[in-house]
């Protein structure tokens, strides 16, 4: 069946689609956000409504699935992805690690319940629909529709649970934006160059973040050594400044890496940067040199992302290095 002028609206979730009282907007409601002139084009799926801190990345890979089914299968001209706002961008940027096909994924969530006065959902409904009918779109993989702009989900962090302006784009400056007060799509640059992996096995379940602080995170570190260490796929840590971490950790983790288990080296701060500027027991140069994988200007969430879906890609030794280093 082809559908080259349907938008697949993937209901996954979130306040955007959901009344204050928790319940879910009927079909009919949803439709009914819509202007008319974009009515025509819609087409309503829908995937789960759990809370999106349920999610797991093996469930994350299901919604993107499901969402190129319609592209494969039914012509759709793209999909948008409804869900919760503090779990988009890490299901926007896992979606764009993956996402081959030349029609748009883009995900959009929203603070405010939709029948709530402050509510941004039928704005960002609509834009994000009209995103995907406008063709600028096509063959930029992954999108995040917020701020009546288009963003690359790997300039995005969520930066507060409460404000209208909970994620904030970083570096970069939009791909697109919605010109008020004509709501015209204008296109601004094109997003950098996508690394898509094809997937040859399950992800990995069992990769845990460590962060450091002052004098904690040992008695975490040995307790995977003492109970669960063969449970781990994969390793990531968070660190002070330029990934450096305390020295108490150093024994631990070459014990890890002994076992030829990954670990990632990220820094804690959300625009952070692993750099090996000074060398000291724990220190970012000392880690790198004893084998832990830099993670770049990742954050420790894209970071543990990037990792499932490069050791499911096959991609071990230098090519995972190589890879996790890429923005």
């Amino acid at each position: 069946m082809e559908n080259r002028d349907k938008v697949i609206i993937l209901l996954a979730g979130g306040r955007i689609v959901k009344h204050r009282d928790g319940s879910e907007l009927s079909d009919e409601e949803i439709f009914n956000i819509f202007p008319e002139d974009l009515r025509e084009h819609i087409v309503f799926q829908k995937w789960s409504s759990q809370p999106i801190s349920n999610y797991t990345l093996r469930m994350c890979g299901e919604v993107i699935d499901m969402a190129a089914g319609f592209i494969n299968n039914e012509g759709a001209a793209g999909v948008v992805v409804t869900c919760g706002v503090h779990g988009l961008t890490e299901l926007a940027y896992f979606a764009d690690l993956i996402w081959d096909l030349n029609p748009p994924i883009i995900f959009t969530g929203s603070i405010f319940y939709s029948d709530m006065h402050e509510s941004e959902t039928p704005t960002r409904l609509s834009q994000a629909v009209r995103a995907v009918l406008s063709g600028v779109c096509t063959g930029k993989g992954s999108l995040i529709c917020v701020r009546d702009g288009i963003y690359a989900p790997a300039d995005v962090l969520q930066i507060s649970n409460f404000d209208r302006g909970g994620v904030l784009a970083f570096p970069e400056s939009p791909l697109g934006i919605y010109s008020q007060p004509s709501g015209d799509f204008i296109s601004l640059r094109t997003p950098r160059h996508r690394h898509v992996q094809k997937l040859i096995s399950p992800l990995a379940r069992n990769i845990p973040i460590i962060t450091a602080s002052f004098g904690d995170g040992d008695i975490i570190l040995k307790s995977l050594l003492d109970k669960r260490f063969e449970e781990l796929d994969g390793l990531i840590v968070s660190g002070f400044g330029d990934g450096d971490l305390p020295s108490t950790w150093v024994p631990m983790l070459k014990k890890i890496l002994k076992s030829e288990i990954p670990i990632v080296l990220t820094s804690r701060y959300p625009f952070g940067c692993v750099q090996s500027n000074e060398d000291f027991e724990g220190s970012a140069a000392q880690m790198l040199d004893m084998g832990l994988i830099s993670a770049g200007m990742l954050s420790p969430y894209q970071a543990r992302i990037r990792l499932a879906v490069g050791m499911a890609a096959g991609l071990k030794g230098d090519d995972l290095a190589k890879y996790m280093n890429k923005k």
